[in-house]
């Protein structure tokens, strides 16, 4: 985890700002892996050969987000680049938050994912070890207690008022001034960042990056 960075305060702002500027609450899927190694980091290659589940890929040069649309049947495209020795993926879909491929980017390594949809479906995943360790849906979080892998991301842990069983009650209080549609968003991007020093920044959109592309729905299973 990060020390002498922003505040989570500041840090949630941030993503608030971020996700109203870019227009990133209709979909998203931030993933970020972090080696067991620290004094290590996968190749690029290897990181899109696991996102494909070894079916046909192809790693890319440098290029700006508007490369990353889905355009070409099932041709799908994920930026791939590294964040100091962790590689962050960024895609407008869900791969990096599926299943099999948690398991697979896991081997090795502890992967952290925050993906949401225009429907506002949501996960926020953990997996280490090839395993899924821990999922959590904004809407319904549960408490702590419903989530017996929690201890191993201290980070998510330290984040108790997310942990709040949602209200079916809260969904028509239309008076609620405190409502911000963006609070959970910005809450997850801020854990990921303060647990793998993985920053999204404004600066980020507007640098080109490498990407992958994988076959759809191939990748996915």
């Amino acid at each position: 985890m990060n020390t002498g960075g922003p505040s989570t305060d500041d840090l949630r702002e941030h993503y608030r700002r971020l996700i109203d500027k870019h227009g990133l609450s209709v979909g998203m899927c931030w993933t970020v892996l972090v080696p067991e190694d620290r004094t290590a980091s996968f190749p690029l290659e290897e990181v899109g050969a696991r996102l494909s589940g070894g079916t046909l890929h192809e790693l890319h040069e440098a290029a700006p987000l508007s490369a990353m649309v889905p355009c070409d049947g099932d041709t799908y495209p994920v930026v791939v680049d590294r964040s100091g020795s962790a590689i962050a993926l960024f895609e407008y879909d869900y791969l990096g938050s599926s299943l099999p491929v948690l398991q697979r980017l896991s081997q090795g390594a502890r992967v952290y994912s925050a993906w949401w949809n225009v429907n506002f479906h949501n996960r926020l995943c953990f997996a280490a070890g090839g395993e899924l360790i821990l999922t959590v849906d904004a809407f319904f979080p549960g408490s702590p207690d419903h989530h017996p892998g929690l201890a191993q991301w201290p980070g998510l842990a330290a984040m108790t008022d997310f942990f709040t069983e949602f209200k079916e009650e809260d969904e028509d209080d239309e008076d609620d001034d405190d409502y911000d549609g963006y609070d959970w968003m910005a809450a997850w991007l801020t854990v990921i960042d303060q647990t793998t020093g993985a920053r999204l920044t404004t600066e980020w959109f507007q640098t080109e990056h490498p990407y992958v592309t994988v076959c759809m729905p191939d990748a996915a299973r």
